[in-house]
């Protein structure tokens, strides 16, 4: 770990990190309802990272980018919270739907990122 690879992780995971936030104003969680916004960020973060994984072949960019500002932007610690939430609000089929769908669509997309960075 060096000091440079420091600053350029802080700098993405900040910028992800308000750029989620933002996001997340917008669609606020709520059991009642299906968690768009984790699962849009979570989506978009995987579609992202197979993408730039494939793409980006400079290190200090893949700091920047992929371990700062994806790692700050992608929300799994709040899925599982989330997933959580609707345990305890008695939602287990929502619950269930969710967490089925965030990861196999996921790593989907994550497949489909590479598949992208191939061909561009």
């Amino acid at each position: 770990m060096n000091f440079q690879g420091v600053v350029l992780v802080g700098l993405g995971g900040c910028i992800g990190c308000v750029l989620r936030y933002a996001l997340g104003t917008q669609l606020p969680f709520d059991t009642d309802r299906f968690a768009w916004a984790t699962f849009a960020v979570n989506m978009l973060g995987c579609l992202l990272i197979g993408l730039g994984m494939g793409k980006i072949q400079d290190e200090n960019l893949k700091l920047l980018l992929i371990t700062g500002m994806l790692g700050g932007f992608t929300t799994f610690s709040g899925f599982g919270y989330e997933l959580y939430q609707y345990a305890q609000a008695q939602e287990h089929v929502r619950a269930l739907i969710y967490g089925v769908f965030s990861v196999s669509l996921g790593y989907i997309l994550v497949i489909i990122g590479r598949k992208f960075a191939d061909v561009l």
